[in-house]
């Protein structure tokens, strides 16, 4: 399966079609059925988990002319067809418009959002408004905000999107009631790339680079991956043969390709996890790794988890001094030399 075919699925418009998050989609349903939903609401948590998705499906049951018995929208009517279609005139997306390194909401933005605010929906039922990333809003457009967000109109409904709460600006934090979306597990996130076509490998692989994002297993592409991970094992045999020249001219080489540098680690890392998961003795469908069994076995056989451990350590120290830009020439030098050990 090409990455084309896996990314251009449509996005889910019901609570029927999201993967995981029954806590959430069970709050919400209970809180719509009762007319005691918030006028706000901050969803936070990775991104691809489902949290813009669950916003579309709110928005579509509240102004869905046919509710289904189990409180999600029917689908089929005018609105859920307009919502579907993007030309729903009481769904609103606010999202970063401006260029450059650190795009921005701006006031102009949220200023427009407030001047709708002033008049009510226009097919009649809910106007809902979905701002994301939240972590995008400049302080103008934050303490502009704020305002609409002390005085809610009635039938409207305003959602935030982002990361941590940690991010963003506490006047807004304190408005919005807060709902945590987490990690979708991987079996779920597996089965899923399965349903959409990728072989047991491709989206085993996939889920376990994923960290719970279905999202970010569908951006990444499978044929890359699998081609990362045969440089992957090449260079751990040559390190582990080589000298100290080999393991410069390795970490040497990395540092010019730091746009991949980070997948190495991560496929690098979950090797040594399922050595660690073989020698153990856990089941096989727990494996990243399941077109790789055979030498797996093999080299778990060997039982070196001490020296596995110590890699896997040195791993997650390189990552943590990467990403605090923490001299990566030196970073890498030192890498190269604790896996060759």
């Amino acid at each position: 399966m090409n990455k084309e075919a896996t990314t251009q699925a449509p996005t889910p418009l019901f609570f029927r079609d999201i993967l995981g998050q029954e806590r959430v989609l069970g709050y919400l349903k209970a809180a719509f059925s009762r007319g005691r939903l918030a006028h706000a609401y901050l969803f936070l948590g990775p991104e691809g988990v489902g949290k813009e998705s669950v916003a579309r499906a709110l928005a579509a049951a509240l102004n869905c002319a046919d509710l289904r018995e189990d409180g999600d929208a029917c689908g089929v009517c005018p609105s859920c067809k307009r919502l579907a279609a993007g030309t729903h005139p009481d769904f609103q997306l606010i999202f970063p418009t401006s260029e450059g390194r650190f795009p921005q909401i701006k006031i102009e933005q949220i200023r427009e959002f407030r001047r709708l605010t002033a008049y009510p929906p226009v097919a009649g039922g809910w106007r809902v408004a979905l701002l994301k990333p939240a972590e995008a809003l400049n302080d103008a457009a934050a303490n502009s905000l704020l305002k609409t967000l002390e005085e809610p109109p009635p039938q409207h409904l305003l959602i935030l999107t982002a990361g941590v709460e940690a991010d963003l600006f506490p006047t807004v934090v304190s408005r919005c009631q807060k709902l945590a979306f987490t990690p979708l597990p991987y079996p779920l996130i597996t089965a899923e790339l399965q349903r959409r076509g990728l072989s047991p490998s491709q989206a085993a692989l996939l889920a376990a680079l994923s960290g719970g994002s279905l999202g970010r297993a569908l951006a990444l592409e499978p044929e890359d991956l699998l081609r990362q991970r045969q440089q992957v094992l090449t260079d751990l045999e040559s390190l582990s043969r080589g000298n100290a020249t080999t393991a410069l001219d390795w970490a040497q080489g990395l540092a010019k390709a730091r746009a991949e540098t980070d997948t190495f680690l991560v496929l690098t890392q979950l090797w040594f996890r399922d050595l660690l998961l073989l020698s153990c003795g856990a089941p096989e469908r727990l494996l990243a790794h399941q077109d790789r069994v055979a030498e797996l076995q093999a080299e778990a056989a060997s039982n070196h988890r001490e020296a596995w451990l110590a890699k896997l350590a040195a791993l997650s120290e390189a990552q943590r001094h990467l990403r605090a830009n923490l001299n990566p020439e030196l970073t890498l030098d030192l890498l190269g030399f604790r896996l060759k050990v």
